[in-house]
């Protein structure tokens, strides 16, 4: 009776644990949904946050031209020795250079959201050649290895897969990556050059050049 009475209370003990660190995880209680107007953001800056009420705040962090970008295996959360299992590596040829807008998005909603489910990138040159662009997430909490380029900062410079995108809850912020393949020429001059990011018809514009 009593070895019976002591796994009762093993049990009752255990459960109450596992209780209560389902209570310490993240529970969303959603408000009423918010309906907000796309707006038009002409010229952001790095460094600077942008508020779209009710929706987002964007945060560009940085832009750069560069010849490779890392990328996560669709499935994969970790980068790996055998670089062959895990991750990639895209390579923008001799002849051209990725244009990358990095951004962080806190989502100001009252649901879940994923920003890159009506998302369009364009970049414009001189105001006469228009290249499509693209898009991918960045995911923080993916694991890293101390070789290869980007040493223990794979998570932060590697892209996830397009099958791995993933929602933000709302008050959390999200790292995106908008980028555009863009020749050379185009790289070098020094002609005007902008982004154009397209959100839920939501319009955002960053001026490479002016």
């Amino acid at each position: 009776m009593k070895k019976i009475l002591s796994m009762l209370l093993i049990f009752s003990v255990l459960f109450g644990c596992s209780a209560a660190l389902a209570e310490m995880d993240v529970q969303i209680i959603s408000g009423p949904d918010m309906v907000t107007e796309p707006v038009s953001l002409d010229d952001i800056q790095l460094g600077i946050e942008v508020d779209i009420d009710g929706y987002a705040t964007l945060l560009p962090t940085s832009f750069e031209f560069v010849d490779g970008l890392g990328a996560y295996k669709a499935g994969k959360r970790e980068v790996h020795y055998n670089w062959d299992d895990c991750n990639q590596w895209y390579a923008s040829g001799n002849d051209a250079e990725y244009a990358i807008l990095r951004m962080e998005i806190t989502n100001l909603n009252t649901r879940t959201k994923n920003f890159l489910e009506n998302c369009e990138v364009r970049v414009v040159f001189d105001d006469l050649y228009e290249y499509a662009g693209w898009f991918y997430q960045y995911n923080y909490d993916n694991g890293t290895y101390d070789r290869h380029s980007f040493k223990n900062q794979q998570n932060r410079n590697y892209v996830i897969n397009k099958a791995d995108i993933f929602s933000i809850n709302p008050m959390y912020t999200g790292h995106y990556c908008f980028g555009c393949t863009l020749p050379n020429a185009i790289v070098n001059s020094k002609k005007p050059l902008r982004m154009v990011i397209t959100i839920d018809g939501n319009e955002i514009t960053y001026n490479v050049r002016k």
